[in-house]
């Protein structure tokens, strides 16, 4: 008896071990390791992460810790640097003083890992953990900077008479953007004077999206700052996404599409037109090509991260929406896109 006693101790033992080992993983230890915090800030001072296309949602913290070795010396204190302004900032590190100024450095991490073999998780989890709840607060939230290190962000008091679309221009916004910043819909016009808006200074600086290709993915940036990441498709290995820069050309709210093959017009709402709410094409002039552009898609094989277009960045309609929203007329600001292999 007193031997079966014994075996069921063990046992139970054995067993807890297991089963709070599974519960808690052993933390990274400090043996030459950079560890992003997983328990990120957003706007609400809640922990926050985001997906390739940019959602908010609970950190899984499920990335693997950055490794100082496999990073280049200078990312290493850059990453160093920022995290230690990060730490110091603590709940507020998304909505106080210094987010600004947390986004421009690590915006120039990431730029640092663009294109580095091996970097693909660490990118990820530097948007995930830091630069997605703060591209969310500063770009679609209504949370404010006055005192913006950068200079990219400025309170507006309207006055008597002016319109959303009038104060966006003046900035170099959209009416969408400047209506998300302060949480009414896209096209609400509703104002009084005296009303403190939250706007960008976007008119200089302009926007940059910059493709991957191998990594089927989209960076916006709004007067140099991270905003979002989507996922994106690519064009098929037989009508492939050209590489290079380009200006954007236009803008385009439910546009026509002419069909590559058989050049018919299909208007926005035509079963045959596949391109979705809206139309951000790219100069030909620029990237040799005409008819490129970043569309949604409406077909029936719609999918991200699959080499399928004919040439064209496609993504999710309503993610084609947001980024619509958030890029202004070429007459207001100027678009920059990059595409790399």
């Amino acid at each position: 008896m007193r031997f079966m006693l014994i075996l069921v101790i063990v046992g139970c033992a054995i067993g807890g071990w297991w089963y709070f080992s599974k519960r808690n993983p052993a933390a990274a230890s400090d043996g030459g390791e950079l560890v992003l915090n997983p328990d990120t800030p957003d706007a609400s001072g809640t922990a926050a992460s985001a997906t390739a296309g940019g959602a908010t949602g609970q950190a899984t913290g499920g990335l693997p810790a950055l490794g100082a070795s496999e990073l280049p010396s200078e990312t290493k204190r850059a990453l160093e640097q920022a995290d230690a302004l990060w730490a110091q900032a603590g709940a507020e590190a998304v909505t106080g003083d210094q987010a600004t100024t947390l986004t421009a450095m690590y915006g120039r991490i990431l730029q640092s890992l663009y294109n580095q073999p091996g970097m693909r998780e660490h990118e990820s989890r530097l948007i995930a953990e830091r630069l997605a709840p703060l591209g969310t607060a500063l770009f679609f939230s209504k949370s404010r900077y006055p005192t913006d290190a950068t200079g990219t962000f400025a309170i507006h008091v309207v006055a008597a008479g002016e319109n959303p679309d009038a104060i966006a221009k003046k900035y170099g916004m959209s009416r969408e953007l400047l209506n998300r910043l302060r949480g009414r819909g896209v096209n609400d016009s509703n104002l009084s004077a005296g009303d403190a808006l939250k706007v960008v200074k976007v008119k200089e600086k302009g926007f940059a999206l910059r493709v991957d290709k191998g990594d089927y993915v989209l960076d916006c940036y709004v007067a140099g700052l991270f905003a979002r990441r989507y996922a994106c498709s690519i064009g098929a290995k037989s009508s492939p996404t050209p590489i290079g820069r380009a200006r954007l050309a236009n803008r385009v709210w439910h546009p026509d599409w002419t069909h590559p093959d058989t050049k018919q017009v299909l208007h926005y709402g035509d079963p045959g037109n596949i391109l979705g709410p809206i139309w951000l094409p790219l100069s030909a002039d620029d990237i040799g090509q005409s008819g490129i552009g970043i569309h949604g898609y409406t077909g029936d094989d719609a999918k991200s991260g699959a080499m399928v277009s004919h040439g064209c960045v496609r993504l999710k309609n309503e993610e084609a929406e947001e980024l619509y929203q958030t890029l202004s007329h070429p007459d207001r600001a100027q678009t920059v896109i990059e595409i790399a292999e």
